[in-house]
């Protein structure tokens, strides 16, 4: 078998000389805590992912594949840098666990011959046998070889054969699987004829993920999914140079760039994203784009995130691939340097905050492609984090949530754009055929201001366009107040409906125009108005069996052009909304604020903000 797909023995031993370096002093603190921590639980077996399968837990042995992995890596890695037998030891028999396994596919995938759980059962065991070799008896290795060609070469080559959908589509399933392949193979050439083939038709379905993968290097999955993509792709690219001396991954259009993604959309640390999997993707691999583009602010990043969790014996390897993969001298900034809007074309998602690193007030917006994998109703979404704290959120879907979709006193959520922060239209779905699209965007002394369209999600012959404003004072660069102004323009009477979506408590003035929101670190202010007669009124759903979400729902009809303004603020809003406009354009005022927006041929633009405290 090849090795060093990785990293070789030697180089995972010079490990020892960082141990006692700053920060990595601190990684193999996390490293050896997570390490003492899975010798106090039992070893993975296919008997508990199949008895947590016929419990109903959904990717039982994909997830326990990747407990696998992860175990395997990290006990590897710190046996090496400080030589542990119980480690050493361990690790062997988690491998020598997973080569027992009747299937390397997921039973909820078991119409397929090979899935995401192939990926990372392969993965692990190569990188496994790679760094366990000398532990290992030959005949075993010779054993565990077999297995792997048997489990997963074969299985993937039928997989192709039977056209599978994820060779390709371009997507995570795409990445993980034929990235995870590839890496397999190029291990096993020397030892299966077929690997020769598998590595060549996996990179031909890598294929159609860099022709979608942008210069931008967003990611219109999510942050959650951006991190499992990624990560896969970065090991292929550090296998390609280790055992092929092949920098083209590295190369590949917006790799460079890809790194900043995941900081935006996780201020203070939490995820501000979009779609099913709203994670932090603070994986250890992730160093590797601080090293080969010099991306300071991505160790800034996971150095400040990384090792804030408790530790646990499941998932990937964090802590050891750190170890392995973070650069050596390389300062981190302080502070980082990030734009305080920063808007990513290719996926029409977009960042507003008023500083950084520890932004006191955030906003994320989304519009882009209704059409991709894991596109929800969320045209013109937003997210807004206040104090640290997600504030107005988008809320994973559970089944204690689902119960808010079918419960036949309300089906609340049969509408699902009902489940986001944004507006709908005739009680209809956003349009999966709607391209969105961020069309302006500013950041002056005093604001910051992003202009999104929904490229026709509410329904033919409906414009919506949200304006985003934040309101920041020039002196602290501290960021106070959020408007947001939705113009909505229909050619027919029809019904709107916006919401918006926290985890705070909600205390809303009998007259439905004014509302407060108190979270765990402070309270939040929203006034509301806006140019036609609207209804709101406060629900409450189940998140899980341990916290619930608040909605704020408002209603009205539209015909013509409406204007509807939510305005959040840190402050208590005492006067009323007035909402003024003329051929020149509209303004916005309350308080001792005014936002001017202008009239231009095809939308308002703001053009001036005052306020008596900036």
């Amino acid at each position: 078998m090849r090795r060093g797909i990785l990293s070789d023995i030697d180089k995972l031993s010079a490990l020892s000389k960082r141990a006692n370096q700053t920060p990595f002093d601190a990684i193999f603190d996390a490293l050896e805590r997570r390490c003492a921590l899975i010798l106090e639980t039992r070893p993975i077996t296919e008997t508990q992912w199949q008895a947590i399968w016929e419990r109903g837990r959904w990717s039982a042995a994909a997830l326990a594949a990747r407990a696998t992995q992860g175990r395997i890596m990290d006990l590897a890695i710190s046996h090496h840098i400080d030589p542990n037998r119980a480690y050493r030891d361990r690790a062997v028999e988690e491998l020598t666990n997973l080569c027992t396994w009747s299937t390397w596919v997921d039973p909820c995938h078991n119409q397929m011959a090979a899935d995401i759980c192939t990926a990372e059962a392969a993965l692990a065991a190569v990188v496994g046998l790679d760094w366990l070799w000398d532990d290992i008896e030959p005949s075993k290795r010779d054993a565990m070889i077999h297995v792997i060609s048997d489990k997963a070469l074969k299985p993937y080559l039928q997989a192709v054969e039977d056209q599978v959908w994820w060779h390709g589509c371009y997507h995570h399933w795409n990445v993980v699987v034929n990235a995870g392949m590839a890496i397999t193979a190029m291990a096993l050439e020397d030892e299966d004829p077929q690997a020769a083939q598998v590595e060549k038709i996996a990179r031909a379905g890598l294929k159609h993920f860099f022709d979608a993968f942008g210069a931008d290097g967003s990611w219109d999955e999510g942050t959650g999914y951006w991190g499992l993509t990624i990560r896969y792709l970065l090991l292929l690219a550090e296998a390609d140079k280790n055992l092929r001396d092949d920098m083209s991954i590295y190369h590949a259009r917006g790799i460079d760039a890809t790194g900043l993604f995941p900081i935006y959309f996780t201020p203070n640390g939490h995820a501000a994203s979009f779609g099913d999997m709203q994670t932090e993707p603070l994986h250890g691999t992730v160093y590797l784009l601080a090293r080969e583009f010099d991306l300071k602010e991505v160790a800034w990043w996971l150095d400040e995130y990384s090792l804030g969790w408790d530790a646990t014996t499941n998932g990937w390897s964090a802590a050891g691939l750190a170890m392995l993969f973070r650069p050596d001298n390389m300062e981190t900034l302080a502070p980082p340097k990030l734009d305080t809007v920063k808007i990513f074309p290719q996926t029409g998602w977009g960042a507003i905050a008023d500083q950084w690193p520890k932004p006191g007030m955030y906003v994320a917006v989304k519009t882009g492609d209704m059409a991709v994998n894991h596109a929800k109703s969320n045209m013109n979404a937003i997210q807004l984090q206040c104090r640290g704290e997600m504030i107005i959120s988008e809320f994973p879907r559970t089944p204690q949530r689902e119960q808010f979709r079918t419960h036949p006193q309300n089906r609340f959520y049969e509408l699902t754009a009902r489940e986001h922060n944004t507006i709908c239209v005739a009680e209809r779905d956003h349009q999966i055929d709607a391209q969105g699209r961020i069309l302006e965007s500013k950041n002056a002394k005093n604001y910051r201001w992003v202009l999104c369209d929904s490229g026709g999600a509410c329904g033919q012959g409906v414009q919506f366009l949200r304006h985003v404003v934040m309101i920041v004072d020039p002196k602290t660069s501290e960021g106070h107040t959020v408007i947001v102004l939705d113009e909505l323009t229909s050619g027919s009477p029809e019904k709107f409906e916006q919401c918006w979506h926290t985890p705070g408590q909600v205390n809303l003035d009998p007259n439905g125009e004014k509302a407060t929101i108190t979270g765990v670190r402070g309270e939040l202010y929203l006034a509301l108005a806006s140019t036609v007669k609207t209804a709101v009124t406060l629900k409450s759903a189940s998140i899980d069996s341990h916290s619930d979400e608040r909605i704020l729902h408002v209603s009205g009809g539209a015909i013509g052009k409406v204007l509807i303004t939510s305005i959040f603020s840190t402050n208590p809003i005492n006067s009323d909304i007035a909402i003024a406009g003329n051929e020149e354009g509209v303004t916005i005022d309350f308080d001792d604020t005014k936002a001017i927006f202008t009239n231009t041929a095809m939308h308002l633009e703001l053009t001036e903000v005052r306020n008596n405290r900036t």
